[in-house]
């Protein structure tokens, strides 16, 4: 009689792997009508296996190993949620310290190259300014560096930043006898979250302070031109 919150398949949904199987080419049609299918499909970036056997694989297997391509992608291994991931050049690396065996843990995807903003981070390690744009840990402010050489007015002025806006969804079904669908009896949007991190750092994590929680800020659209 209890509510299974979230039940295995929606823990499985978040995995990396099931992101790449639903990104493949007429999987959404099992689930979608042809047209909602083709507006979901392009929003995906492109994403490929790691396995040996399929070509979609070994197309996967020659991006992240060439060093020209590589830098191009992200490493994503098939885990709940986001972290652990390896970015552009240090890919062929990681790979040849990993058995092939254990490649098809990995999914490869198409770095999304997002608009680089201007902002100031205030975290519990301190300010973010663009003092900080090239410190070697974006995370350390200006004042934990001390860098003798960081002038008054850059302490002042916001650095490049990135953003990222998480989209909160609600769905709660009943289970039907075997064989048949389960009863959806909502399914819907319940708000959103705002990320915001350095430009030089690949993580967005909150928690491990690479990223601070963001509101956005509303500007009419003349005044923004």
């Amino acid at each position: 009689r209890v509510i299974k919150c979230p039940s295995i398949l929606g823990h499985l949904a978040t995995f990396k792997k099931v992101q790449q199987a639903l990104a493949a080419p007429g999987t959404l049609t099992r689930f979608l009508s042809h047209t909602e299918a083709e507006r979901v499909a392009k929003t995906f970036a492109p994403i490929y296996p790691l396995d040996e056997s399929s070509k979609a694989g070994r197309r996967g297997r020659a991006l992240a190993c060439d060093p020209q391509t590589a830098i191009n992608h992200v490493l994503k291994p098939s885990l709940e949620g986001g972290g652990h991931n390896v970015y552009r050049g240090e890919i062929p690396e990681f790979l040849d310290s990993v058995p092939k065996s254990r490649w098809h843990n990995y999914i490869l995807m198409e770095l999304i190259n997002p608009v680089i903003q201007k902002n100031i981070l205030l975290s519990p390690r301190g300010i973010y300014t663009a003092a900080d744009a090239d410190s070697p840990d974006p995370r350390l402010s200006s004042d934990e560096r001390q860098d003798p050489r960081t002038t008054a007015p850059a302490d002042q002025l916001a650095g490049p930043t990135v953003s990222e806006l998480g989209v909160f969804g609600v769905c709660l079904w009943r289970s039907q006898s075997r064989g048949h669908s389960p009863q959806l009896l909502r399914n819907s949007e319940a708000g959103w979250s705002l990320k915001t991190k350095p430009k030089a750092v690949d993580e967005m994590s909150v928690v491990k302070g690479y990223g601070c929680f963001d509101c956005t800020y509303l500007v009419d659209e003349e005044t923004y031109l």
